[in-house]
């Protein structure tokens, strides 16, 4: 077998199996298309909010922001609120995945909510609802945890300055001098120093209180009279393209499983043999005689090479052999193209005879198994006789094959080139024209009595001598050198 190329592949795996790649792309497209037309369509409720009022330093700090409010909008219980309200049974959990969306306009705090549904009054009441959990959220949802916040730090404060008061009490009932005295100021000192640090977190926390008109709605939300533009095309054309590579790899599947070639000058090149010619069909007619003409020419071209007297056909398929047979006559020797054709036999269950010194030629089909060509080559191998190119042919059907195999059977017909002129009436000069009967003379009674033997004898041979050389009105001559095969002519 010769060296597999870039192109030869691509030819095997594209063109040897575009029906299956065809299947898989039209398929997706139109199950895809019928899909998105049986669609209902679906319209889109939005709600501006303003979440403060200082733009975010990054596209970080933005999207942080986007992600807190599409937390909030996506919770559990809001979404269950939202919908109970649109009187809607759906799982909140799916329904805040699929048709709930923040989307942030820039870096500014400006967020949109959105909310997709097949309903235009059913999406706006969703969104509503949403908007105002958002909204509420935001702007009370950290205030409880800044009061808790200040109020424990404030009954730090009070605990310290209760110790502070039952300090300064001892100090004042003890002698200043002494050593109790200077313990009680110790205390005292870091009891101030708790002190301070309790308040610097008070100031924090004060200057950190959310303000109450943090998140502002900017748009209220209006039921949508539009739904969105379907994108029927954009869908079918993508399943389409995830198709195309299904079937790419499909078919590089299957022709690693199964190698097949799908031309004749594939096989030709992987036999690494010449490509003689290519038949249109396997049976007679007009176009397989024309196109067996210049074949029949290149064999006896290349059996002469040889000094070759005869051609074995060596079938690849051995099913085609009864139409192999009915073509090999025609791309043998024939009267009218010349004597340098030779005989062609194909090599099949029968005996074919070889001759003194023949050439094998392949006969094989345009889609072929790469096994099928192993095998054929080892036959031809084993023959050992030189092989001079290759034929191609179409694919045989079944029918075709029992149509073969009918006429086959029947009995055999002249080549058409000898048929032609079979059961034709010979001609004839056309200066050669029907001769009348000779006319007799018939003598009287009186003259026929008185008439001697002699002469009686010389009349009858004069008589004779016409109707020898006419029968049936028809003048008989001398044979003419024929010009076709079956004209006999006449002079």
């Amino acid at each position: 077998m010769g060296t597999l190329t870039i192109e030869d592949a691509f030819g095997r795996v594209i063109r040897g199996h575009w029906l299956v790649i065809l299947l898989c792309i039209v398929a997706p497209y139109v199950v895809m298309s019928n899909v998105s037309r049986g669609e209902p369509d679906v319209y889109e409720a939005v709600a501006r909010v303003q979440m403060g009022t200082e733009l975010a330093a990054s596209n970080v700090q933005a999207d942080a922001t986007s992600q807190r409010v599409l937390g909030i909008a996506t919770s559990p219980g809001v979404v269950r609120s939202a919908l109970d309200k649109a009187r809607l049974r759906a799982d909140a959990n799916d329904f805040a995945a699929h048709y709930i969306d923040v989307r942030r306009v820039g870096v500014s705090p400006v967020m949109e909510i959105v909310v997709t549904d097949t309903s235009p009054a059913r999406a706006a009441t969703i969104a509503r609802s949403i908007t105002a959990d958002v909204i509420k959220v935001s702007n009370v949802g950290d205030q409880p945890t800044s009061t808790e916040r200040r109020q424990g730090v404030q009954r730090q404060l009070n605990t310290l300055a209760r110790q502070r008061s039952r300090l300064a009490a001892k100090l004042n009932n003890v002698d200043p001098k002494g050593g109790a005295a200077l313990a009680i100021q110790a205390q005292l000192t870091s009891l101030t120093t708790a002190q301070t640090e309790l308040e610097r977190q008070m100031s924090d926390l004060n200057l950190a209180a959310p303000s109450p008109s943090h998140a502002v709605l900017l748009d209220p939300v209006r039921v949508p009279s539009v739904a969105l533009p379907r994108q029927d095309t954009q869908r079918a054309v993508l399943a389409a393209l995830i198709g195309a590579l299904v079937g790419g790899g499909l078919a590089a599947g299957l022709e690693a499983l199964r190698p097949r070639l799908r031309s004749g000058r594939s096989v030709a090149r992987a036999l690494e043999l010449p490509h003689v010619g290519h038949l249109p069909r396997l049976t007679v007619g007009r176009r397989t005689t024309s196109a067996a003409g210049p074949i029949a020419d290149r064999l006896a071209l290349l059996a002469r090479r040889y000094d070759a007297s005869n051609v074995l056909a060596v079938l690849v398929d051995p099913r085609d052999e009864p139409a192999a047979r009915s073509v090999a006559r025609l791309l043998g020797p024939d009267p009218e193209k010349g004597p340098h054709r030779v005989s062609c036999s194909v090599v099949g269950r029968g005996w074919a005879e070889p001759g003194d010194a023949p050439v094998v030629v392949v006969l094989s089909p345009r889609h072929v198994k790469l096994r099928s060509l192993v095998d054929t080559m080892s036959f031809v191998d084993a023959l050992g006789w030189p092989v001079v190119g290759l034929i191609s042919y179409p694919r045989q059907w079944f029918w075709q094959r029992r149509a073969a195999r009918r006429a086959a059977a029947e009995p055999a017909t002249a080549p058409p080139h000898e048929a032609r002129t079979a059961g034709l009436p010979s001609p004839v000069r056309p200066w050669k024209k029907r001769l009348p009967d000779p006319v007799v003379p018939v003598p009287s009674v009186a003259s026929a009595v008185s008439v001697a033997p002699a002469s009686v004898a010389s009349v009858a041979s004069v008589g004779a001598a016409p109707q020898a050389k006419a029968q049936n009105g028809v003048e008989q001559a001398e044979p003419w050198a024929a010009q076709d095969p079956g004209e006999v002519l006449h002079r």
